[in-house]
Formats: C-alpha cells, sequence, structure tokens
C-alpha cells in the first residue's frame, strides 16, 4: 500500500451523517483537547458557508494554531508529531510532494514510512482509517508550513534550478538569458548608432533610411495607440459575484527585497481583502539574504495564511526567479501578483475570481487598473501618474478588447494557476517579466483582459528612483522585443499575422520613441526653421517631409489621446505641471539610453526602487475581523497551550 491509498479522496467538504448540532469528524477530537463544543459548531458551520473543511477556518480564522491542530491530529491517530528535520528518501520530487502532502522517509534513518502534512478530505480519510484499525504503514505527522519548509530544504537545488531555468528548458528562444538574445544588445547598439548617423548626416540617402525606419516604427505605435483608446471605451459588465462557498482558492505570490519599511503596510493591505480567510494562500518570498524583511514582517504579526518562503541562493537575483520559486507552491486555482507597496481594492480578489468564472476557458489573466495616489507630491509622480492612466485605463484596456496582446503590469496580475504553469511561469532573465509574460500567454493561444478594480501604489517622487525604474522597465522591453525577433514567423504563427504585427510596433515604439524621439523632433525642426520642410526640392526629400509631416502630426495626436482620456477616466486635474512635459520626455530618453547601456554591460541587474510607508485604510473582512470575534476568550487560549507529546 502507497502514499495513494492514504490519501485516495481529494474531495470537497461535504456533509457527513451526523447530528445538525455535532461538529465534524475532522475537528471533533479538537474537544479532547480542551476546544469548547460551541466553538467547534461555529466553525463547522462557517466552513458549510464556504465550501471548505471547517478545521481550514480553525486554523486560517487564527482560532486555533496550525501546530496545536495537528498535535492533537497526531495524538488521535496515535502517531508521532514531529518538528524536526527529517531524512527523506532519495529520489525526493518536491512537486509531487507538495501536491499531495505527503514525502517517502528514509528507513534507514527514520522508524516510519510516510511523513504526512494533510489537508481538509485527507484528514477525514485518516480519520476514517484509525477508526477503523488504521493504515498497515507507518505514519509521522507534521504541520503544512513545516512539511513546506522541509520539502523545499530536501529540494533547494532542484527548487533553485527549476526558478531560473524551466522556461529556457523548455524553449530557450522564449527567455532573455538564451545567449543569441544577449548578443542582441551589441546588434541594437549598432543599429542605434547608424540611425543617430542618419539623422545627423548631411547625405539624403542616410537621411531617408532612417527616416524610413524610424517612421515605420512609430507610425506603427501610433496605430496601435489611436485603435487602443477607440476599443478602450467599449462598455463592460462586471460578472455577478460568487457566492462564499462557489469561490476558488486563491494563491497570492508577493515577491520582496528590502521591503522592511512598507512590511506592516504590506501586511495590513493583505488582511483588508475580502476573501474567505480559509481559501486564501499568501506566499511571501524572500531572499536568503534579507533577513532584516523576513524580522519585520514577524513583528508585523503574519495572518495564519500568510507564508514566508526563503528563496534558495541561485542567478539572477531577480523578481521573476523569486515568483518562480513560490509557483510550485501555490495551492489555489486562481493566483494573484503584488508587491510590496500595493493596496488593491478590498473586494478585487472577488471581482476577478467572478470574472474569471464567466470568462473563456483560454482567458489566462485579468490585469487590474494601477493607480498612482501620490501624484501631487512632485513633477515626476505627477507625470507618473498620467502614465499609469494612460497605460491601465486605455492602451491595456483597448488591447484586450480587441484581442491583442497585453504587455502586462508588473503586478495586480489575476492569473489561472493551470494556464500560468503550461506557459512555464516567468522569465527569471527578463527584468520586466510582466510584459514578457504577457506577450507569451499570447503566442500559447492565451487572452489577457482587464477588470475594473484599482490597485493604488506610490509612483517615485525623487529623480534618482523614477530613472532606475524606468531604466529599468525600458531594459526589459528591450529584452522582450529582441525575444519576439528571435523567432518572429513562429510568433505570427502562433498568434496571427494581426496580433503579432500591433505587439511588435507597440513594444518597438516604446523603445525607439524615448530612444530617438527628441534627436528627430530637433532634426525636424531644423528643417522646419532653416531647411526645405513644407517646400521640398527633389523627390526624396519629398518623401522625408511627408514621412516626417506625419509622424509629427499623427505622433502628438497619439501620445497626448491616451494621456487625456486616461486624465479624464482616473479624474486627475490639470496642472502648471503640465508645461515641464518637454522635460519630462528628455528624461524618458534618458532613461531609455541608460537602459541601453545596462542591457549591453549588466543585462539582469535588477534595479531596486526604494518604497516608503502608506496607510492602509482598515477594512471589516474576514480576513481583519474574526467570525469568531466575540466568542470567549477561553477558548482562544488553546493556542499557546502545548499537548503532550504522542
Amino acid at each position: 500500500m502507497g502514499p495513494g491509498s492514504l490519501y485516495s479522496s481529494n474531495r470537497k467538504f461535504t456533509a457527513a451523517a451526523r447530528p445538525a448540532d455535532a461538529p465534524p469528524r475532522e475537528i471533533a477530537f479538537l474537544a479532547d483537547a480542551g476546544v469548547e463544543t460551541e466553538l467547534l459548531v461555529k466553525a463547522a458551520r462557517r466552513a458549510r458557508d464556504q465550501g471548505v473543511f471547517a478545521e481550514e477556518v480553525l486554523i486560517a480564522e487564527g482560532f486555533v494554531e496550525e501546530e496545536f491542530y495537528y498535535r492533537a491530529l497526531a495524538r488521535r491517530l496515535n502517531c508521532p508529531y514531529l518538528e524536526r528535520a527529517v531524512a527523506l528518501r532519495s529520489g525526493f520530487d518536491y512537486r509531487a510532494a507538495m501536491r499531495a502532502g505527503v514525502a517517502r522517509a528514509d528507513r534507514r534513518h527514520e522508524d516510519f514510512d510516510f511523513l504526512l502534512a494533510p489537508r481538509g478530505a485527507q484528514i477525514a480519510e485518516l480519520l476514517s482509517m484509525a477508526d477503523h484499525g488504521g493504515t498497515r504503514e507507518r505514519i509521522a505527522l507534521c504541520a503544512p508550513k513545516f512539511f513546506s519548509a522541509l520539502a523545499r530544504a530536501k529540494s533547494r537545488r532542484a527548487l533553485s534550478d527549476d526558478a531560473s531555468f524551466a522556461l529556457p528548458r523548455a524553449n530557450a528562444k522564449l527567455s532573455a538569458g538564451a545567449p543569441q538574445v544577449r548578443r542582441s544588445a551589441y546588434v541594437a547598439v549598432l543599429l542605434c548608432a547608424l540611425i543617430l548617423a542618419g539623422l545627423v548626416a548631411s547625405s539624403s540617402i542616410l537621411l531617408i533610411l532612417s527616416s524610413l525606419v524610424l517612421s515605420a516604427l512609430f507610425l506603427g505605435g501610433v496605430y496601435a495607440r489611436l485603435c487602443a483608446v477607440v476599443a478602450s471605451g467599449a462598455e463592460t459588465r462586471a460578472a455577478p459575484p460568487l457566492s462564499d462557498c462557489a469561490l476558488p482558492t486563491y494563491t497570492i505570490i508577493a515577491a520582496l527585497y528590502r521591503e522592511a519599511s512598507v512590511a506592516k503596510q504590506f501586511v495590513a493591505a493583505m488582511k483588508a481583502l475580502d476573501y474567505p480567510a480559509a481559501k486564501l494562500d499568501i506566499k511571501i518570498v524572500l531572499e536568503d539574504d534579507d533577513g532584516e524583511t523576513a524580522a519585520a514582517l514577524r513583528r508585523a504579526k503574519l495572518a495564519p495564511n500568510m507564508e514566508i518562503v526563503i528563496a534558495p541562493y541561485g542567478m539572477p537575483r531577480t523578481k521573476p526567479r523569486a515568483l518562480n520559486v513560490a509557483l510550485p507552491l501555490a495551492r489555489g486555482e486562481l493566483i494573484a501578483v503584488y508587491d510590496a507597496e500595493d493596496r488593491p481594492a478590498p473586494d478585487q480578489l472577488r471581482v476577478a475570481a467572478a470574472a474569471f468564472a464567466t470568462a473563456a476557458p483560454n482567458i489566462a489573466c485579468l490585469q487590474a487598473r494601477l493607480v498612482t495616489d501620490n501624484g501631487h507630491e512632485s513633477w515626476l509622480s505627477y507625470f507618473f501618474s498620467i502614465s499609469y492612466a494612460a497605460l491601465f485605463d486605455v492602451i491595456n484596456p483597448g488591447f484586450a478588447a480587441l484581442g491583442l496582446p497585453v504587455p502586462l503590469g508588473g503586478t495586480s496580475n489575476h492569473f489561472r494557476a493551470r494556464l500560468l504553469r503550461r506557459a512555464f511561469g516567468w522569465d527569471a532573465w527578463n527584468v520586466t517579466e510582466d510584459a514578457d509574460l504577457g506577450l507569451r500567454l499570447a503566442r500559447f493561444g492565451y487572452r489577457v483582459e482587464t477588470i475594473d478594480s484599482a490597485t493604488f501604489e506610490d509612483a517615485p517622487t525623487e529623480f534618482s528612483g523614477w530613472l532606475g525604474q524606468r531604466a529599468r522597465w525600458m531594459k526589459g522591453w528591450m529584452q522582450t522585443l529582441a525575444v519576439f525577433l528571435r523567432a518572429p514567423r513562429a510568433h505570427m504563427r502562433k498568434m496571427g499575422a494581426f496580433p503579432a504585427f500591433a505587439a511588435l510596433c507597440h513594444m518597438a515604439s516604446l523603445t525607439a520613441g524615448p530612444l530617438f524621439g527628441p534627436i528627430y523632433a530637433l532634426r525636424l525642426i531644423d528643417d522646419l526653421l532653416y531647411g526645405d520642410l513644407l517646400a521640398p526640392q527633389s523627390f526624396l526629400r519629398l518623401v522625408f517631409a511627408s514621412l516626417s509631416l506625419a509622424v509629427a502630426i499623427f505622433g502628438a495626436v497619439a501620445f497626448v489621446l491616451p494621456n487625456l482620456v486616461g486624465m479624464r477616466r482616473r479624474r486627475l486635474s490639470p496642472s502648471w505641471r503640465l508645461l515641464l512635459a518637454p522635460f519630462y520626455l528628455l528624461a524618458l530618453s534618458l532613461a531609455a539610453w541608460r537602459a541601453l547601456a545596462q542591457w549591453t554591460l549588466k543585462p539582469f541587474v535588477w534595479t531596486k526602487t526604494a518604497h516608503v510607508p502608506h496607510p492602509v485604510p482598515a477594512a471589516a473582512s474576514p480576513q481583519a475581523v474574526s467570525v469568531f470575534a466575540n466568542f470567549p476568550a477561553s477558548a482562544s487560549a488553546m493556542n499557546g497551550r502545548a499537548l503532550p507529546a504522542p
């Protein structure tokens, strides 16, 4: 008899044949450990309403500690409860072990066959086996969080390797870490030098060639943006809300690094989410050298459904690699990604779950709206707020409405877990993993849509922080474009010709615009004042004049219109700071050239953006207020009572 026989059932909660006022099997034994029967009955009712098991409610609501429960369960099953390192059998598969909550012990060093961390139906089945004589195998129990830590420690090398190389192993052409993509940086530098030479050269042929290249990139991006503006105005109906029982299990993954200053804010924002605590699985991924953030999180009093995951050391040290570490550990049917400074709307998970319930099966991701709420603090944060409004309230919804690939934002993405895993998660080698994943999902035949739910965060207010963040984004866009151009025909075949063309134009204009926009504009002004722009003297000059005027006119419209529409939809007031727009565009150009240099010299270096704490409004939700808040305090004392070892 193997582990499959131990856990032959993985069914959802169903009421067993018992008196209506009797607690279910999976928690009834807690009465012998001193937990009051009335509390157990209340938990059972709550569990039935949510479609989960009663012990999940007790633990997730924080009324019975996980360790206390599993100690009591081990005593009931008459088996050891372990809190020590366990020798596991060679050939350990951490993915299978985490899914099943079962690991084979090494019999040369342990006196039991299987280490179990059961949940839900598995617990009920173990109790049923115990009532009928037990199992033929010798078992030991541990708490699920301890089992997770043990499995990660045992498979540290495999977990690190998968987090970094799962995508390159599956298809090297899709990863920015491939040697051919890395060499693309040198090709890009050469092309940029040639284009610049053409713009400043006196030779008409060089000028026309440079103008043709840039005009094609600019006008393609202009067309994509204008189409998005028109499509973004389409009305969408919100999906009907789901009952607590119908809600799926949700995993939240947050990769934090040197975020001790906002750790308390992050914990408060997660606790404010209006979602059943028993159906929420929050993974906080930290690097192994970031003890300060870990300590700050513990001081912030993590909720029972929050777990700190230490990423094993490996390269590259990037956010997408950290997200990949948590992906195989995620229990949810749906996965959301948040950043340390995020303050999502309390009902965002419910909105996303309802949207997924009515969405087509190929909808892999829902992008929420990112909103900055400190645009008043500096001229940089003001323009940052406008950029966010244009992107998340106009461009991305427009692309989604047209069925085009959507370069995702780095946070508030909601995924179907199985489709995300089929797409091999995030590219650990791309420093703008969100945009890359949005295009890769389209290549796999999946779509991205948006939801009308906001996540608030702070924009950088100082130039150094803003420049570093913008340069990293642009470096990632360059990497994403290089990945796309490695196999353009394959992308066109997988995505479709028009979606692939739109994605190419959009990504190319995001990089070419800041790189060459100011120089292109200066050349245009020079020809307007001192040249023959309005009265060309030759056919080549006519071509240049026509392209230049088209880019100038339609480019201005495509730049201004999404920003104005976004400001109106986000209710951003006009300000005198708009007069500083030329300086902001020059700053974007500086960030683009810095990104090109970094892509060449330091392609995988992740520039960290510092964050400052921001107050999170309290919310009355299952995460913030326990349903047992008014229950006698004597029951909560069970959290600190240690049971005798079985």
